[in-house]
């Protein structure tokens, strides 16, 4: 059984078109769960609708614990929910309807292939506008994420994450990695830190959901820091900004429950900077 996890908040103009795609997959071996962060609007109305229509899919997980951000509220509802594979879900969004089965697919034979090891498994995404007219077709290439960055942390970490948490499925021995959760902003870059570092990571070369972009979004997409103008003057016009953030976090990855090397780290960003500055002389 696979459990998709929606945390939501304020979610009620495009939360139905969301549901209604996950009622539209092609694999139906799946129960939705979704844990309301605070909304102040129709979002849990919406839900409890759902979950009258259809009470083997849809359960609301209340558990009196108010606002917790977006990251702690899916980490929460996650810790709450026992399953074979887990599956993050924004509220936003809209899933083509052989998401589950392509990435589940291909997890199985993952699986299959190593036997008793933590798997995650993620899929690229098409960036629409609100009304789901096609931004880009690709994130990988939009924002400049190698898929192939998750076989190397430190490739992970400096270039970028191409797994967005709406793009995974992960399996019960890589959701036991998780726990102790510290916290973090987003939870889907802890997930898929730990995961693929310790475990074994995977993906779907194609795009599987419309990521809606609209203004209002809890967590959007982010350039990977391409633009030579924008990094030189974040590195040389706010420097104090630019050692605190850093400082910061280099501490942030120390919770994580490996070891990074500083000094590693720090020679594949000076790698990125030089190939950046590098190509900007050709554009």
């Amino acid at each position: 059984m696979i459990a998709i996890l929606m945390s939501t908040y304020n979610g009620e103009r495009y939360l139905r078109e969301q549901i209604d795609s996950l009622l539209s997959q092609t694999n139906k071996d799946w129960i939705l769960y979704i844990r309301d962060d605070g909304s102040t609007d129709g979002t849990v109305l919406i839900v409890k609708e759902y979950e009258r229509e259809y009470p083997y899919k849809i359960v609301l997980l209340e558990d009196g614990l108010g606002n917790l951000g977006s990251g702690c509220s899916f980490m929460q509802l996650l810790s709450s929910v026992n399953s074979d594979y887990y599956m993050f879900c924004d509220q936003d969004d809209v899933w083509l309807s052989d998401k589950i089965e392509k990435t589940y697919l291909k997890l199985r034979t993952m699986e299959s292939e190593d036997i008793g090891k933590s798997v995650v498994v993620f899929t690229d995404l098409y960036i629409v506008d609100k009304s789901l007219n096609i931004i880009s077709n690709s994130l990988w290439e939009k924002c400049h994420r190698n898929p192939q960055n998750v076989f190397n942390i430190y490739r992970l970490i400096v270039y970028g994450s191409p797994s967005y948490g709406c793009t995974m499925m992960f399996n019960s021995i890589a959701k036991s990695l998780l726990f102790p959760y510290k916290n973090w902003k987003f939870h889907d870059h802890w997930t898929i830190l730990i995961i693929s570092h310790i475990g074994n990571a995977g993906y779907v070369n194609e795009p599987l959901i419309y990521y809606r972009q609209h203004g209002n979004n809890v967590s959007g997409f982010q350039d990977s820091g391409y633009s030579v103008r924008g990094m030189m003057k974040y590195i040389f016009f706010t420097p104090i900004q630019y050692v605190g953030e850093s400082i910061a976090y280099i501490n942030h990855l120390q919770e994580l429950p490996f070891s990074v090397s500083v000094c590693t780290l720090m020679r594949y960003k000076l790698v990125k900077w030089i190939k950046v500055i590098g190509n900007s002389f050709y554009l």
